[in-house]
Order: C-alpha cells, then sequence, then structure tokens
C-alpha cells in the first residue's frame, strides 16, 4: 500500500528515512544516502505525493551528527557521571576521616592530656592563630598567664605532697602508740600513692616506698569493740590496740544494740535503704551509691548479731562525705547520733574495709570496763 503513495521514493528509500532522526548520528554511508533522499525530494517538489511532502518537510533542514561524536559524548557522559560519582564518594571518605581526626584528637585532649599539657596545646594553638592574624596579643596573654597558674598550682600540690611523704615517714617512724597510726591512716587517704597489697593469708598497707603494716587475715587476729559512752571504736590486733577512732552510736529510741557480732559481709558503694513516713506509714526507699541523699559513706560492714537475734540490719558505715561535717553534726546537734549503726568517717571505714576480715568479732558495750570512773 506504501508504494501506491509514493511518487518520487522507492519503497527501499522510503523506509530507510521514514525510521531516522533529522538530528540523529548516524555512519558516514548512511547520512550519504539520506542526503541523497532529502535532495531527490527537494528536486521533485512539485510531483511529490502527500506522504512524500510529509517526509520533506521532516527533513528539509534535516542536520545529522557522525556516530563517533555521539560515541563520544555518551562516552564523555558516562566518564563524567563516573567522576562526579567518585569526587563525592572521595569527599564523604575524606569528611569521616577528618570528623575522625578531629575526634581523636579531642578526645586525646581533654582525656590523656594533664592540665599543664593542655595549657602548652593552648598556647601553640593561639601562638599558630597570632601568625595568621586570627588571635589577638590579649588572648595570648590571657593564655599564658592561665599556664603561669597552673604551673604555680603543680608546684605548690607538689611541695604538698612532698610534705605528706615526709610527715608519713615520721610519723611511722615514731608509731609506738595508736594515736600515731590514726594520723597516719587519715592523711594517706584517698591517696593513690596508697595501696592494699594481699599475699597469701597476709594484706600489707603501703604508702609509696614505705611499708606501713603488715596484717594476718585470720579474724581470730582481730577484735573490735565499740564503747557507747565514750563514743569510742577500739580496733585490736594480735591482743594489741592499733586503733582508737571516734564513733557515732544509735540515737535515743534508736540505740544500738549492745552484745557481740561478727562482720558477715563488706559491700563497697553500697545501697542505703532508708526508713522514712509517707502518708503516715513507714516505708523503705532504696538509695543507690552515688544518689545525692545517699549518706551512708563508700563501704559498708554487715553486723551479724551473736546470741540473742535483734530486730533489724545492722552494720559499720561512713557518712556523706560531700555534706560539710555530716560526721559532727550527727555527733552534736539535736538527732543526737545515727538511727543505730555505728557510723566512723571515712579514712578510717576505708583502712577497715581493707583489712578487717569477715568473721572478725565485734563487741558493743556501754561502759569499757578496763577505764577506771573518776
Amino acid at each position: 500500500m506504501t508504494d501506491q503513495k509514493l511518487n518520487v521514493l522507492t519503497i527501499t528509500e522510503y523506509n530507510l528515512i521514514a525510521t531516522k532522526d533529522p538530528i540523529g548520528s548516524y555512519d558516514r554511508r548512511t547520512r550519504e544516502n539520506l542526503y541523497a533522499i532529502i535532495l531527490k525530494l527537494s528536486n521533485s517538489r512539485s510531483h511529490l505525493s502527500p506522504l512524500e511532502f510529509t517526509l520533506f518537510q521532516k527533513f528539509r533542514g534535516a542536520h545529522f551528527s557522525p556516530l563517533d561524536e555521539k560515541d563520544k559524548k555518551v562516552k564523555f557522559e558516562v566518564f563524567r557521571y563516573l567522576m562526579s560519582t567518585r569526587v563525592l564518594r572521595t569527599l564523604k571518605i575524606a569528611s569521616i576521616t577528618l570528623a575522625s581526626i578531629v575526634l581523636s584528637i579531642l578526645t586525646v585532649y581533654h582525656f590523656f592530656l594533664g592540665e599543664q599539657t593542655r595549657r602548652q596545646v593552648d598556647i601553640a594553638y593561639y601562638a599558630g592563630l597570632s601568625m595568621l592574624g586570627l588571635a589577638s596579643q590579649e588572648e595570648m596573654g590571657m593564655v599564658q598567664d592561665s599556664l603561669h597558674q597552673t604551673e604555680t598550682t603543680l608546684e605548690q600540690t607538689r611541695k604538698k605532697k612532698e610534705e605528706l611523704e615526709k610527715m608519713v615517714t615520721r610519723l611511722i617512724a615514731n608509731n609506738k602508740v595508736a594515736q600515731n597510726f590514726k594520723y597516719i591512716v587519715r592523711h594517706i587517704y584517698n591517696d593513690p600513692r596508697t595501696v592494699y597489697a594481699k599475699s597469701g593469708n597476709h594484706i600489707t598497707l603501703k604508702f609509696g616506698k614505705n611499708r606501713i603494716a603488715r596484717y594476718d587475715t585470720d579474724p581470730d587476729m582481730w577484735y573490735l569493740l565499740g564503747t557507747l559512752d565514750t563514743s569510742k571504736l577500739k580496733v585490736y590486733y594480735n591482743n594489741e590496740e592499733i586503733l582508737e577512732i571516734e564513733a557515732i552510736f544509735g540515737r535515743k529510741g534508736e540505740e544500738t544494740p549492745l552484745g557481740e557480732y561478727e562482720i558477715k559481709n563488706r559491700l563497697h558503694k553500697p545501697t542505703w535503704y532508708k526508713k522514712e513516713i509517707v502518708k503516715g506509714k513507714q516505708v523503705v526507699r532504696a538509695i543507690p551509691f552515688g544518689d545525692p541523699d545517699h549518706e551512708i559513706g563508700h563501704w559498708w560492714l554487715g553486723l551479724k548479731k551473736l546470741g540473742p537475734q535483734v530486730h533489724g540490719s545492722y552494720g559499720i558505715h561512713g557518712v556523706n562525705l560531700s555534706k560539710a561535717n555530716e560526721f559532727y553534726k550527727k555527733s552534736f546537734d539535736w538527732r543526737s547520733g545515727s538511727a543505730g549503726c555505728p557510723n566512723i568517717q571515712e579514712w578510717y571505714l576505708d583502712f577497715l574495709a581493707n583489712v578487717i576480715p569477715l568473721g572478725t568479732h565485734v563487741n558493743i558495750v556501754q561502759k569499757d570496763k578496763w577505764v577506771k570512773s573518776t
């Protein structure tokens, strides 16, 4: 049917041009044939059939591109896409790497460098900014003043540590009575140079290079005596008194039960179970260590009553050091004591918790029978 509608073109010519694009890209031979067909249509314009005239109108301004240029364009677009993808991936990797480096530097700066080293880093940092014109002389001066103050503080701390070590050394050398040892224990509390080293059946207390004492872990070697009248807790080792310290016992209505006990457990950073009155009823609130309301210190030495049992749970514990003079407030204010448990100060409690073995005998009495009345 198509050949009946053609006046100028053959079926082959028609099929060749009808499927092409006026601005398409073709090989050289195809382009030559297409241009020849267009010329043929142009030269026979007055004899064109409607179908041929439509083709002529479509291709009269045709401009075919070489096929190799199209290949080049395609290749270029593919290359540009690949490059953009690689650049984005590279930028992403670079950003992650840079962020990791910055995070590592900040972590080292804040958690691993000492105060003096950080100050020196600050000096170098601001010096670099100053060379670039990004930091003022005033800022440099402030950093240098801060470094000077830090150096002064470190020097003072070093001198205090040296004085403390000399004092402890003198006390060790003169450790003939329990009073000296009491001051030793207090001054070395929470000092990183203090070490309780366990070896076999013994525990050795060391301060720096000094060995202060060595104790057996047999509970029969130990004995604790708490006296309510004098508010004292005496610590005996191998039948000799090694420590006499202030203690707080139960206030009126919540007196510490008299009698014999033994240390049954030892808990570090214990939970405090506080009795409270809520809506007219007594409840027990569990207060974890670290809570602002926690008031029993870092250690709990649980006491087991020997003989007739008593109601409640008792143990030797400390006080909340974050509350100013809490120990003495318990001693002298209207409360006049604890809720029944023996309270001692944290430095003595820390010593006992590290050296006293479980099973140690504890006796709570009203009055020490060996003390003469006046």
